[in-house]
């Protein structure tokens, strides 16, 4: 038999095991993730990451090429209001028509390189787009299912119908994009959009939502895309911000969050600086501030330096926060890297462009003839005749003031090449 005090202890024990399994599965979680209290007791901050458009080109005129289908027009409206409110200029259709007419061009549904730059000379560095709709239709439908109820008088779940009435739109769409400054012809994006409302009602079916309310959120999903084919895009992320008490470290976080990150990045830095010596100062506090500081350089796009801290804080305070933080620092860092390649290639496109544009002019002022070229020939004697064949297929830019047809006179230039000359002198 078990005596009194064995029982008794035996008893204590039983009644302790629980929590001593429950301190050591918190010690395991606590080691395999140092932060996991961190990230319930600090403050997180919003981090934007701009992307790049996905075309890699740099637009500042848009036009829109023929559209076909049911909404196209709509999305284009949708599209043309988001490109101005972006500051993006856009050709309206009926002027692009106009325009093109005088220069005798005709746009298709279909452009090749040389058609695409021909175009570009008359409109100047700028992006073309042709959109074609496969699919644009609403529907309605009716749906119910079976939900629990609470009544708070009984105390007790009872069985309910709900009732709902279902307003969809779905379209499918191709768009094709033309850059304008090089002549590049982009492969056909497809875009797909399905929103839904629904009005839900436990006492019959209520009404439907309206259809220019879906077909609205429709469109303005399709704008978001076209939007992020031509122009860079925000995405928002949330990191952790320390903001312990100890070393100043809070003070660095109001600052961020009033939005002065210089006043923030020079206080983490000063707060790190403190840290590190500081003897005997905490691990998870210099984790904290390496972190701190390598956040403020993050929002500097500072991504090398960033990545260094984070790495510090990391031997300090490794887990979760960190981890996330050192990722979305490598993607900032490539998004920005992606961003000035845009930015490079832009204006590599237009140095070309003004090379090409500038030396095609010089073959067009070599190519035309002039008083110069005139006297020239009549001194090698050629004869009129082949002269004024001459002048007749090609351009001329010539002087026929009276000076001029004097030295022309005197240079034994004849009377009926001087005559042909007048008939195309500027």
């Amino acid at each position: 038999m078990m005596m009194d005090g064995e029982w008794n202890k035996t008893r204590t024990m039983k009644n302790i095991i629980p929590f001593i399994l429950l301190g050591v599965f918190i010690s395991i979680s606590y080691k395999g993730n140092a932060q996991f209290f961190d990230e319930l007791s600090n403050p997180e901050i919003i981090i934007t990451l701009t992307h790049p458009p996905m075309l890699g080109i740099k637009i500042n005129k848009i036009a829109f090429g023929p559209a076909s289908g049911d909404c196209a027009d709509q999305i284009i409206d949708a599209s043309i209001s988001d490109f101005v409110s972006n500051g993006i200029e856009v050709i309206d259709r009926q002027n692009l028509q106009s325009i093109l007419a005088e220069h005798n061009f005709t746009l298709s549904g279909y452009v090749n390189k040389a058609s695409a730059t021909a175009i570009g000379q008359i409109l100047g560095p700028s992006a073309l787009i042709f959109i074609k709709v496969q699919r644009c239709s609403t529907e309605q439908d009716k749906l119910y299912s079976k939900e629990s109820k609470y009544d708070p008088k009984t105390k007790q779940s009872f069985p309910v119908i709900a009732y709902f009435s279902r307003t969809r739109t779905a379209i499918k769409l191709s768009i094709q994009a033309v850059d304008l400054t090089t002549g590049r012809i982009f492969a056909a994006q497809t875009f797909d959009s399905t929103p839904e409302l629904k009005n839900k009602s436990y006492d019959g079916y209520p009404e439907f939502p309206s259809d220019f309310e879906v077909q609205e959120l429709a469109f303005g999903e399709i704008a978001g895309d076209i939007h992020r084919m031509f122009l860079s895009w925000d995405e928002k992320t949330t990191l952790y911000f320390y903001d312990d008490k100890a070393f100043n470290l809070q003070q660095a976080y109001y600052a961020l969050k009033n939005g002065n990150i210089d006043l923030a990045y020079k206080l983490s830095q000063e707060n790190l600086e403190n840290c590190k010596n500081t003897p005997k100062v905490k691990d998870k506090i210099l984790g904290h501030a390496y972190y701190n500081m390598g956040m403020c350089c993050m929002l500097q796009n500072e991504h090398d330096k960033a990545l260094e801290l984070f790495t510090e804080a990391e031997k300090y305070r490794p887990g979760d926060i960190v981890t996330k933080a050192i990722n979305k620092c490598q993607k900032s860092k490539q998004l920005l890297s992606s961003m000035q390649e845009v930015e490079d290639r832009a204006n590599f496109d237009a140095e070309q462009s003004q090379a090409e544009e500038a030396q095609k002019i010089q073959e067009a002022q070599a190519n035309t003839l002039t008083n110069e070229d005139i006297i020239e020939l009549t001194s090698k004697k050629i004869p009129n005749s082949l002269i004024i064949q001459k002048i007749k297929t090609s351009d001329c830019k010539f002087d026929t003031s009276t000076d001029a047809l004097v030295k022309l006179t005197n240079s034994g230039v004849s009377e009926d090449v001087i005559s042909i000359m007048m008939g195309k002198g500027n």
